[in-house]
């Protein structure tokens, strides 16, 4: 390792310095940040060999993580001690150890969770996941999900609505006026639905579902746990399964593309769904909102650009190629033209469009 990696670590390009400038703090804070490490735990202290955008990491022996975030990202609290409640161990257990002096940077402590992160198994050759592996990533998946089932709430109990739940519908009309195209009439029919879509239960929703914060298990591909709980919210149940895409494919040269068994791994996720909350697939048209919802999801997360957290305006074509790149995969199930081994992904794919429409016709 060469000594700009050593001083540097990066993911997806974010280091030390780009993550002080973003709070427009001096690239020497990050001393202070080790120092106030250092004051408080006897155990050797090292910064996390990946950084990401929203914070500064350091990693204290082999069981502690402690963070360093600006306001704009703090954690909630009382959502990761509901994450705790909810998911066990497969949430880390968070403390706020008060806020560094003269920085406007939040400290934080949590217990560190095992495993190594999917994004770093995808980008290792020789830990990359196989078939089997992928499969149990989605069981457990599904199994997350049904695991904030059992701590649902309704619409009107939920306190305080989070940066999501408080503007679904803007953001939805936002979308359905301004998207390209092909996209618009899909989100204005999710659009009619959407007091249905609200009505459904309100459960924990993790809000960054990314491979990044998806720790596995690199032998069993068992899910150990999810980190960077910052966009943690109650939202209607099916929104999070916006998640489960990323699952069913991995980006490859810059492109997303599906893996050959997406079919096989979608369907499971559904049949490991039903299973663990049999009362769900007796009520088809509750299914149909779920499944909607889950389109919804996919909407906020890829049609809102995210712009270093403002989350206010629509995706572009030109602009947000990623983005746009994803909502074709995901919501119409398009690969990337002018290539033909992404086209020939499509034939193994159940649109999620096509799903819904099959429900509502009683197809499905």
């Amino acid at each position: 390792m060469n000594s700009t990696m050593a001083n540097e670590p990066k993911d997806s390009g974010v280091s030390f310095a780009q993550f002080f400038d973003r709070c427009k703090l001096p690239p020497s804070v990050k001393d202070d940040c080790d120092a106030f490490v250092r004051s408080r735990y006897s155990e050797q202290i090292r910064p996390a060999p990946f950084q990401g955008y929203c914070s500064y990491t350091v990693f204290v022996g082999e069981e502690s993580v402690v963070q360093f975030r600006p306001l704009a990202h703090k954690l909630d609290i009382g959502i990761t001690s509901t994450a705790c409640k909810i998911f066990g161990p497969l949430a880390p257990e968070t403390e706020l150890l008060g806020e560094l002096e003269g920085t406007g940077l939040y400290v934080f402590s949590m217990r560190r969770i095992p495993g190594v992160s999917l994004m770093d198994l995808r980008t290792e050759t020789k830990l990359a996941l196989g078939r089997s592996q992928r499969v149990q990533v989605v069981r457990d998946f599904a199994h997350l999900q049904a695991a904030t089932w059992a701590y649902a709430q309704n619409n009107e109990s939920i306190q305080e609505k989070k940066t999501v739940g408080s503007s679904i519908r803007w953001r939805l009309e936002l979308m359905a006026k301004k998207l390209p195209s092909r996209f618009r009439g899909i989100a204005k029919s999710i659009l009619l639905d959407l007091s249905e879509i609200e009505a459904l239960p309100w459960v924990l929703s993790h809000g960054d579902f990314l491979p990044s914060n998806i720790m596995v298990d690199p032998k069993s591909g068992k899910l150990t746990g999810l980190v960077d709980w910052t966009e943690g919210e109650f939202l209607p149940f099916g929104i999070g399964m916006y998640g489960l895409q990323e699952l069913l494919g991995e980006d490859r040269d810059g492109h997303f593309v599906y893996y050959p068994e997406a079919k096989h791994l979608r369907k499971l996720f559904w049949a490991e769904l039903f299973s663990s909350i049999p009362k769900l697939p007796r009520d088809a048209r509750r299914v149909a909102l779920i499944r909607k919802a889950q389109l919804l999801g996919i909407f906020l997360w890829h049609g809102i650009a995210f712009d270093n957290g403002k989350l206010d305006r629509v995706v572009e074509e030109g602009k947000d190629g990623g983005e746009i790149e994803r909502l074709d995969a995901f919501i119409l199930s398009r690969t990337r033209p002018g290539s033909r081994k992404l086209r020939l992904m499509r034939p193994f794919m159940d649109s999620p469009v096509g799903c819904i429409r099959g429900l509502l016709s009683g197809k499905g």
